[in-house]
């Protein structure tokens, strides 16, 4: 089966969760870990306990926040312990809502294709009217 972990600086992860499961239901195979402020436990601690919890046939999949951050380069460390994870950097609704409907691993050019596919969800709106605007000879308001 395949397991997703959201790892995210505060509140980022368990709102995503929040938002996927509001759209597709609950979901036992999603996850989240979080630096917080206070926190009493390193998120490092908190997924190797859940990587340690998943079967050895799990494909596991370990969404983060920011390039370069504290928590992409944490969880980048436990590919020398776990070296099966795939870990993607980039979280966003689309990328989640797409990987929480696939049950089976996918192939790395199926996760590129849906990694693709919500890179093209990232889009300047304004500009997007606009231009149409344009084309069309009208106001986008």
């Amino acid at each position: 089966m395949n397991k997703i972990i959201l790892a995210s600086h505060g509140g980022m992860s368990a709102g995503v969760k929040d938002t996927v499961q509001m759209v597709l239901g609950d979901l036992p195979n999603l996850y989240t870990a979080a630096t917080e402020r206070d926190e009493t436990e390193s998120i490092l601690t908190v997924v190797r306990r859940l990587l340690d919890g998943f079967e050895a046939s799990d494909q596991v999949y370990i969404l983060t926040d920011v390039l370069g951050g504290s928590v992409n380069n944490d969880m980048i460390t436990l590919l020398g312990e776990y070296p099966d994870l795939t870990i993607i950097c980039g979280m966003n609704l689309s990328l989640v809502l797409a990987l929480a409907m696939v049950n089976e691993p996918l192939s790395p050019g199926e996760l590129e294709n849906i990694i693709g596919q919500a890179r093209e969800q990232i889009v300047n709106c304004t500009e997007l009217l606009r231009s149409a605007a344009g084309e069309e000879g009208e106001d986008i308001l």
